[in-house]
C-alpha cells in the first residue's frame, strides 16, 4: 500500500531538478553512451525502412518552424523531431529494454533530450544528465506498476511520456515546480493499448512517437507557466489508480541517488521482441547440440508475459513474425543467428521453417513465471530423430546486464544496422561522438552528421 504522506510525484520532480552530471556514477555514464549509439543505429535503420513513410509524409504535410534535425528528413520543430526519431527507433525492434518495468526507455527519452538539446545547443554533459533523469523517473514508474499494467498497456508508451517530459524539462531548465507540472500533464496524456497486436497494426511506432513528442510539448507548456496535477502518480484520480491495476508500493521512489536504474538496462542483439530472445538463445544452443540432425519433437517452456505479447503462431507478415516466439525458435534452429532478412516475406514462406514451427509445443512453466521480471527465461526440451533427449535452458539472454554487450559489440551492431544507409566514414564519426559524448560542447551537429550521407532505397 502507498504511504499517504509520501508523494512519488514530488520525489520524481525533486530528483530531476536537483540532479547534476557529477552525481552520476561513471559506469552509468558509460552505459548511457553505449545505449545512445545503440539507439542511433536502431533509428537510422528504422528511418531507412518503408515503415517510416507515414510519419515522414504527415510531418512534411503539416510543416512548421525548423528547430531540430530528423533522421532522413528535413529539420522540423522540436515536438515533431522528437516524435519522428522516437518512431524510427522502434521500427526494427532492436532498441533497449528494461526488464523490471518491461519498457524501452531509449527510444522515448533520448529523442526528446536530443531534439531539445540540439535546439538549445546543449552540451553532451547536459544531454547525458537529462537522459539519466528521464530514465530514472520512467523506469521507477514502470517498475511500480508491472506486470499487471503490461497486460493491457504498452509501458513504453504510458510511462515513456513521463521520462520524455523530465528529459526535455531538464534541458529547458525547469525548476521543481514546473517539472511537477510537466509530469502532471504527461500523466494526463499517457496512453498506449496492446489491442493493435491482435490486428498486426503499426500502433507500436505511434506509441513511442506520441510519448516523446508530447513529453517535449508538456515540458514547453510548463516553461510557459501551464500548470498540471501535482499528485499525478499517487492521487485519488491519478496514474496509479487508473493504470496500475494493483496496489503500488512507493519504495521505488525513495532510492533516488542510491539505485541507478539507468545502468541496468538490456541491449537487444536480435531484431525481434525481447520476450523471444532467451528462447532464441536456447534455440541456438539446441542447434549446436543437434549437429545437423532432425527433430522428432520439441517443447518450449515459456512464461505468461512472453506468450501474451509474443505468442503469435503461423505469422502472416514481418511484424507478426517478430512477435512469434515459435517462429523465432524455428528460424534460429534452422538458420542460426537471427537477422532482419529472416523476417522478410520470402523467409516467412520457407516450408522447412513453417513445418518446424508447427512441431513446437509451447507450455507455460510456473517456475519460469516466478522469476519474471527479474529474468525473462525459456527452456527447450527436444528429442532428436535418433532418440537423444536434448535440453537447453537460458535465464539471462545475450544483452542482459549479466550478459552485456560491451563497446565493440554495440559498435558492431550499430554498423550492421546502418550499413548501406550512411557511409563507413560517417559510422566512425558517430561512434567517436558517442564514445566521447560528455566532451561535446554542442550536440546540435549529431543528426546533421548522420544526414550528411544518409540514403535509403525505398
Amino acid at each position: 500500500m502507498m504511504n499517504p504522506d509520501f508523494s512519488a510525484s514530488r520525489a520524481c520532480a525533486q530528483f530531476a531538478s536537483s540532479l547534476q552530471y557529477q552525481d552520476i556514477p561513471e559506469q552509468v555514464i558509460d552505459f548511457v553512451k553505449r545505449d545512445l549509439l545503440d539507439w542511433l543505429g536502431c533509428a537510422i535503420g528504422g528511418s531507412a525502412s518503408p515503415a517510416s513513410r507515414p510519419i515522414k509524409s504527415v510531418s512534411l504535410l503539416l510543416g512548421g518552424v525548423r528547430q531540430a534535425e530528423v533522421i532522413g528528413l528535413s529539420s522540423q520543430n522540436v515536438v515533431t523531431s522528437a516524435a519522428c526519431n522516437a518512431y524510427f527507433g522502434h521500427i526494427l525492434e532492436m532498441d533497449d529494454v528494461d526488464k523490471e518495468s518491461i519498457s524501452h526507455p531509449a527510444t522515448v527519452v533520448m529523442p526528446a533530450a536530443l531534439a531539445v538539446g540540439a535546439w538549445n545547443a546543449s552540451s553532451g554533459k547536459d544531454v547525458i544528465t537529462s537522459i539519466v533523469a528521464g530514465f530514472e523517473v520512467m523506469l521507477r514508474i514502470g517498475a511500480s506498476i508491472t506486470p499487471e499494467h503490461y497486460k493491457i498497456f504498452h509501458t513504453t508508451a504510458t510511462t515513456g511520456i513521463f521520462g520524455a517530459s523530465v528529459a526535455a524539462g531538464k534541458i529547458l531548465g525547469l525548476d521543481e515546480k514546473r517539472l511537477l507540472w510537466a509530469l502532471g500533464n504527461a500523466g494526463t496524456l499517457s496512453c498506449g493499448l496492446w489491442q493493435f497486436l491482435r490486428d498486426g497494426g503499426m500502433s507500436k511506432f505511434l506509441h513511442t512517437a506520441h510519448a516523446a513528442g508530447q513529453g517535449v510539448y508538456v515540458a514547453l507548456l510548463a516553461r510557459e507557466g501551464f500548470s498540471g496535477a501535482t499528485h499525478i502518480l499517487e492521487g485519488e484520480q491519478g496514474f496509479f489508480k487508473g493504470y496500475a491495476l494493483k496496489d503500488v508500493n512507493c519504495d521505488k521512489f525513495e532510492d533516488f541517488f542510491k539505485v541507478w536504474r539507468s545502468g541496468n538496462v538490456s541491449f537487444k542483439p536480435y531484431p525481434c521482441c525481447r520476450h523471444t530472445h532467451s528462447a532464441i538463445d536456447a534455440a541456438l544452443d539446441l542447434r549446436e547440440k543437434l549437429k545437423g540432425r532432425k527433430l522428432k519433437s520439441i517443447k518450449l517452456f515459456s512464461y505468461s508475459t512472453a506468450q501474451q505479447v509474443a505468442g503469435k503462431r503461423s505469422p502472416r507478415d514481418q511484424r507478426e513474425a517478430k512477435f512469434s516466439t515459435a517462429y523465432c525458435v524455428a528460424s534460429a534452429i534452422l538458420r542460426g543467428l537471427p537477422s532482419e532478412k529472416h523476417f522478410s516475406e520470402e523467409a516467412l514462406q520457407d516450408k522447412e521453417v513453417r513445418n518446424l514451427e508447427n512441431l513446437i509445443k509451447i507450455e507455460i512453466d510456473d517456475d519460469l513465471n516466478k522469476v519474471v521480471p527479474t529474468n525473462w527465461p525459456h527452456r527447450i526440451e527436444a528429442i532428436a530423430d535418433d532418440g537423444e533427449r536434448l535440453v537447453s535452458q537460458v535465464w539471462s539472454p545475450k544483452g542482459d546486464p549479466e550478459n552485456e554487450l560491451d563497446w565493440p559489440a554495440v559498435e558492431s551492431k550499430f554498423k550492421t544496422l546502418t550499413e548501406g544507409f550512411i557511409t563507413t566514414a560517417t559510422q566512425e564519426q558517430i561512434i567517436e561522438i558517442c564514445r566521447n559524448f560528455e566532451n561535446q560542447n554542442s550536440i546540435s551537429d549529431l543528426f546533421e552528421t548522420i544526414n550528411s550521407t544518409f540514403q535509403t532505397s525505398y
